[in-house]
């Protein structure tokens, strides 16, 4: 009769270790969601708004072989090569950059951009230019190139606000299946393109999804969020330009 009583009590005893009745007491503590990795960040300080001024940010392709027209910049431009190699050939002598590299074309000399590799090559250029205005001159009288560049997307966020010395920050992020930001705000207005994937991007409270190739903006003054809902990985390009003494994010 004892031995029955026994048995009887290490089955209740295995049955409530089975249901996790020794464990009831202990929550578990919910897992925090990884956030986006900075792929590549390139920075060109020290430039100046004497007048309203807009930011273009354009994502241009190159296959093997393809190159732009020669050109000039009147205005500052920033550029990322998200792929491949580009070749800036000028009278000062050619310049190369690699993917992650920054590219920063002189002003009012005439400039060509070449993909002399043998794979795809592509760029995200940014411009703060004068109101209205146009980013490139072509240089009149010179041969067009046998296989030209793309320009794939390409955005402007006009009249930002911006005056007095600031800085244009790029960056390209990488969001992971699941990556989520904080809740944060910016320091300057940016414009921001997706390249692959889709971001949901809530802003204050409201939800919007862009997939490949859409672009927008965002602004200070707004309490911002991107997700990444889908299942494959999520890269965008976003550029700031930020005034001086200014700090690019703060998380809310």
């Amino acid at each position: 009769m004892k031995r029955v009583q026994l048995s009887v009590l290490l089955v209740a005893v295995a049955l409530v270790a089975a249901c996790g009745g020794a464990t009831a007491n202990v929550a578990a503590k919910p897992s925090t969601p990884p956030g986006p990795v900075t792929k590549y960040r390139n920075v060109l300080p020290g430039q100046t708004a004497v007048a309203p001024i807009d930011l273009i940010q354009s994502i241009l392709d190159f296959t093997p072989g393809a190159a732009s027209a020669v050109h000039k910049h009147t205005s500052p431009n920033l550029g990322t090569v998200l792929q491949g190699q580009i070749t800036i050939k000028m009278a000062s002598g050619d310049k190369q950059a690699s993917a992650g590299e920054m590219l920063v074309e002189p002003l009012n000399q005439p400039v060509q951009a070449v993909n002399m590799g043998s794979g795809e090559a592509m760029v995200a250029v940014a411009f703060p230019v004068l109101h209205g205005a146009k980013p490139t001159a072509t240089i009149a009288g010179q041969p067009a190139p046998a296989t030209p560049n793309k320009t794939l997307y390409s955005y402007t966020l006009a009249s930002p606000g911006i005056s007095g010395g600031y800085s244009l920050i790029q960056q390209v992020l990488d969001f992971a299946p699941g990556a989520q930001t904080l809740k944060h705000q910016h320091g300057g207005p940016g414009v921001i393109t997706v390249i692959q994937g889709q971001i949901a991007l809530s802003t204050d409270g409201v939800e919007k999804t862009y997939g490949a190739g859409d672009s927008f903006s965002e602004t200070p003054g707004h309490n911002l969020q991107a997700f990444n809902r889908g299942s494959t990985e999520l890269i965008v390009v976003a550029t700031f330009i930020l005034a001086d003494g200014a700090t690019l994010t703060i998380n809310v």
